[in-house]
């Protein structure tokens, strides 16, 4: 049962684990591919994994960012999540083609990357700023 007051926790939650899925995919994948290029064949992932990690991100960090508001009145964490969620769609559309770049390959891991770890940087901001009242931390 997801209470009221867990419900904002919860997304932040969800939020970090797709932005460090995220990353997960765009770094640590690409390398273990290069390293053991015979494992490709059993840990290629569909192609609309880009998209669907996107479109998990998006509702996420608009429950967390719109419940951070509400407790801490604080911007930043907002503007933050709109940023890494643009550059994770430019990045999506730098991989599908619909945007011109010389090499699509390093265009997506780099805006996916940058996005992903912008993204992670709101929600972990969302998190500490809505556990304080007043500038004091509420627990050790």
């Amino acid at each position: 049962m997801c209470l009221p007051a867990a419900r904002p926790r919860l997304a932040d939650l969800t939020g970090l684990v797709l932005s460090f899925t995220c990353l997960f995919h765009c770094l640590a994948l690409p390398l273990l591919l290069l390293l053991a290029p015979a494992l490709s064949r059993w840990i290629a992932l569909p192609e609309g994994v880009h998209a669907a990690i996107l479109l998990l991100a998006l509702p996420a960090a608009a429950v967390a960012m719109r419940d951070g508001w509400r407790r801490h009145r604080r911007i930043v964490p907002a503007i933050l999540a709109a940023a890494g969620l643009g550059l994770l769609a430019l990045g999506l559309s730098a991989h599908e083609g619909w945007i011109a770049v010389a090499n699509p390959e390093a265009a997506d891991r780099l805006l996916t990357s940058i996005g992903a770890l912008t993204l992670a940087a709101a929600h972990l901001a969302n998190w500490r700023w809505r556990h304080r009242r007043n500038g004091y931390r509420l627990s050790a």
